[in-house]
């Protein structure tokens, strides 16, 4: 090829032709003064505002090594081609490298650090030191819909001790998870490869959490960097949701453009057009200041089309930044992304219509709009998925999802609230600095006076309780009979032993703590429930005497319970018995011998009373360690000191509930235990469930969603480790004014006495219970802690669809394999634009079927 003579001719490629295999300058051409022509070239602008909105790869891999892709000119969008660059020298005498073709003199890549590294990459390449790790993951996309193919990208050298640029090469692999998909290396064809045996036994080990052969892996042998930055576009103003999920109240804030089929006419500044400024603020168009004209690519739901642009040079920007003010064009429907691409909000939107219906990873939806564009004939290709996907995230933030965080039915405090962990995950390891769950402790946060408290058993001899349950699981007083002749001396032993036990052992122990208690279970349990030499209790007081012997006092009897049973022990009624639904084994007794009896056993009334005396002791134990009042503050208190008009605080912590802050999580340093993970399963009481499935799996990342029995999600935080009881506990005393009436967890057996430990006065009237679909889980718990006894009693409790979060949880899985590939930020947003979706169907379908009950 002919060495081109300047600029000019350097930078005219041929069609179809890569600006990478003909961008070349003679060695002696002075750098500084080719950078500083191609800076004013539009080609070179036009690929710096696809690197800077990553629509084009420019990876930094560690310290001033790179990762970049190829550059079609003519298309203006990357080609998928990647080649490594590395800087070496000093600050101000560079030494630049590049393995692309052009490479050998000045590549455009070459030129981008020129003119935009010092700004972009210095201070970052500055702050790592260290050896570069043998494999560095950077890139990670999304693939086929079918059995969750995705592509990642690997920069690998064969060995620790090659630091050379020539030792490194790209390996690409394309399949699912499990590692056995194609495996591809950019060196050598075929599997048989070194690059690709040690970025196949990474993905192994670090992304598959297979360390069985050697353990975890050292940071000098490879690490994840796969994460992407807060964009802003040059379109800023509100838009408003798609019309299949806007609310009837909702108010439009502009007239709603028809979708566009035509090229629309040249787009003129006005006086909302402006800059997306690189200081993070925002300059905006003067009419007495020069503009010019360029050319933009306006992408519709089935062409594009080149139209005319105008523009002005941002004063605000630095001159050498070559950054412009651009048309805020939403009156026609459009979002100005970069004033280069221009997106249909039509088309923008018809995305978020096919990822919440069903699970729609990027890559497949982009090809998908390709093959439409080449049926409708555009001349212009559809963009390519790093373009679509930075438009579509910045445009998302600008939609207009307000008010569909709370149920019309349930209003903004529901009193009943339905929380669930759901397992979409960005990872452990693409965690920033600025994630903020409800979890995290303030420096500015109050320490509280809490300590743990024992003996909150009804029954505070924890030998004797486990004999009391121990006799009623073997049978009482049962004889049993069928049995083979050889085991009836043995049984007929047993039995014995436990008639011993009762009269010896029971009967001594429950008089010392009510002669009631004594009396009612000799008379229901015990003797009294012989019957022509059967023993055969009723199955209420088995009950009654089963939560007796192994469940905490609180988790029967709340404050408000009390306060009820008080009034019906002053005046035992049928009208004040109905007041005692909330404690379900005790109404079922009184009802009973109402109905048979015409009143209520005397023996029956004392161990009420009996249960309104311990309860009330334990109650006011509790809240003896912690009189302290919490304290309000207001909102405005905890909005970062960098917010932004532009980027909500939720958008960078990864948490967003209906309801604003007004406390911080407190501290309490006389638990020692506090804020830790449940490691421990002495310190979770009875329950396994909870200890096999989150202390001792150890499981990593995912979301904490809050739910009303209408399944709208009422807001979501990020869990940074592992989903625990702190995640619902913080998220509810740092944003509820007072503690909702019940909730429904799935491990609410250990989150009742987690709440009440910390915050008595808070959540002494709380009820917390276990839905229905998480009962057959928890084999050791009382049954004081499941939703369904009450529901049993309570008719009006049947209307809780306890289920609510895992109905929202099986719809949030149609995201999970796409946000498993995202960054914090990008899955935060992700996540919050579905939730807005799925809450405004929820509310449209509600309305229809009051419209047509009524």
């Amino acid at each position: 090829m002919e060495t081109p003579q300047n600029v000019e001719d350097l930078l005219e490629t041929p069609l179809n032709q890569s600006l990478d295999e003909v961008l070349e300058v003679t060695f002696n051409v002075n750098t500084t003064s080719a950078t500083s022509n191609i800076e004013s070239d539009e080609a070179f602008q036009m690929y710096a505002e696809s690197v800077q909105s990553e629509s084009v790869g420019f990876v930094r891999l560690h310290g001033r090594l790179f990762a970049v892709e190829g550059w079609i000119r003519d298309m203006g969008q990357g080609n998928h081609q990647w080649y490594h660059f590395e800087v070496t020298g000093s600050e101000d005498n560079p030494k630049l490298v590049c393995r692309c073709s052009a490479g050998t003199w000045h590549c455009i890549h070459k030129c981008y650090y020129l003119a935009y590294g010092a700004c972009d990459f210095s201070e970052r390449a500055s702050a790592e030191v260290g050896p570069c790790p043998k494999i560095i993951l950077f890139l990670k996309e999304n693939g086929a819909l079918d059995e969750g193919r995705s592509v990642l990208l690997f920069s690998v050298a064969q060995s620790e001790g090659l630091v050379a640029l020539s030792h490194r090469v790209f390996v690409r692999y394309e399949g699912t998870d499990d590692g056995a998909g194609k495996w591809q290396c950019s060196r050598r064809e075929g599997t048989s490869c070194v690059h690709i045996e040690v970025a196949c036994e990474y993905m192994q080990r670090k992304l598959l959490g297979n360390n069985d052969r050697t353990g975890e892996l050292s940071y000098s042998q490879g690490k994840d960097i796969c994460e992407s930055i807060l964009l802003r576009a040059i379109s800023y103003l509100p838009v408003i949701p798609p019309r299949w999920c806007m609310l009837p109240e909702e108010k439009k804030i502009y007239g709603q453009p028809k979708p566009l089929r035509t090229a629309p006419e040249r787009l003129g500044l006005s006086s909302y057009a402006s800059c997306a400024c690189v200081d993070g603020g925002r300059s905006f168009y003067n009419p007495d200041k020069p503009t010019l004209t360029r050319a933009c690519t306006v992408y519709t739901l089935t062409q594009a089309f080149q139209v005319e642009i105008e523009l002005q040079p941002c004063p605000r920007c630095p001159v050498e930044r070559h950054r412009y003010i651009g048309p805020e064009p939403r009156g026609l429907g459009l979002f100005n992304f970069n004033n280069s691409a221009l997106f249909a909000h039509e088309l923008l939107n018809e995305y978020i219509s096919a990822f919440s219906g069903s699970e729609t990873p990027f890559m497949p939806w982009v090809n998908q709009v390709a093959r439409r564009y080449e049926e409708s004939e555009s001349v212009i290709p559809f963009a390519n998925e790093g373009l679509f996907r930075a438009s579509w995230f910045t445009y998302a933030r600008l939609i207009e999802f307000e008010n569909d965080k709370s149920c019309p039915f349930c209003g903004v405090f529901p009193e009943n609230v339905i929380w669930g962990g759901v397992s979409i995950s960005f990872g452990r390891k693409f965690v920033n600095a600025e994630l903020e769950p409800p979890t995290m402790v303030s420096s500015q946060a109050p320490e509280r006076p809490s300590r743990s408290s024992s003996k909150q058993e009804w029954l505070p001899d924890g030998k004797m309780r486990r004999r009391l349950r121990e006799w009623i699981h073997d049978g009482g007083l049962k004889i049993e009979k069928g049995i083979r002749q050889e085991d009836q001396e043995q049984i007929l032993e047993a039995t014995i032993e436990r008639a011993r036990m009762l009269e010896t052992e029971l009967y001594p122990w429950l008089e010392s703590q009510s002669s009631h208690l004594k009396k009612l279970f000799r008379r229901r349990m015990g003797h009294g429930a012989l019957d022509n030499c059967q023993w055969k209790p009723a199955q209420a007081y088995s009950a009654l005497f089963k939560l007796t012997s192994d469940k905490s006092t609180m988790q029967t009897m709340t404050r408000s319970v009390l306060r009820k049973l008080e009034t019906f022990l002053k005046e035992p009624t049928p009208n004040n018995h109905a007041g005692l639904l909330g404690v379900p084994t005790l109404y079922t007794i009184l009802h009973i011998e109402y109905t048979n009896e015409g009143n209520y056993a005397p023996e029956t009334l004392g161990v009420a009373q009996w249960m309104l005396v311990r309860a009330a002791a334990v109650l006011e134990m509790l809240l003896n360690n912690n009189q302290e009042p919490l304290l309000l503050k207001p909102p405005e208190t905890f909005r970062r000191s960098d917010s932004s008009p532009e980027i909500r605080d939720w958008e960078r912590t990864g948490c967003f509930y209906h309801l604003p802050q007004i406390r911080f999580r407190p501290r309490y340093p006389k638990l020692p235990h506090d804020r830790h993970s449940d490691v421990n399963k002495e310190r979770i009481g009875t329950c396994r469930k909870y200890y096999e499935s989150y202390s001792q799996k150890c499981l990593t990342g995912g979301i904490m969603a809050c739910w009303c029995s209408h399944s709208i999600c009422y807001g979501f935080h990020c869990i940074p480790v592992g989903e625990g009881r702190n995640d619902v506990f913080s998220a509810i005393i740092t944003r509820w004014p007072t503690a909702p009436k019940r909730i429904v967890y799935d491990f609410a057996c250990a989150l009742g006495p987690y709440c009440w430990t910390r915050e008595p006065q808070f959540f002494a009237d709380t009820q917390f219970v276990i839905d229905s679909f998480h009962v057959p889980g928890h084999t050791k718990c009382s049954t004081a802690a499941f939703l369904k006894t009450y529901t049993a009693v309570d008719p009006d409790l049947i209307a809780i669809n306890s289920s609510a979060a895992e109905c929202g949880n099986s719809g949030l899985t149609r995201i999970r394999k796409s946000v498993s590939y995202m960054g914090q930020v990008r899955a935060t947003i992700y996540t919050w634009v579905f939730i807005s979706v799925w809450n405004r169907l929820q509310i449209l379908n509600l309305r229809k079927r009051l419209e047509k009950t009524a």
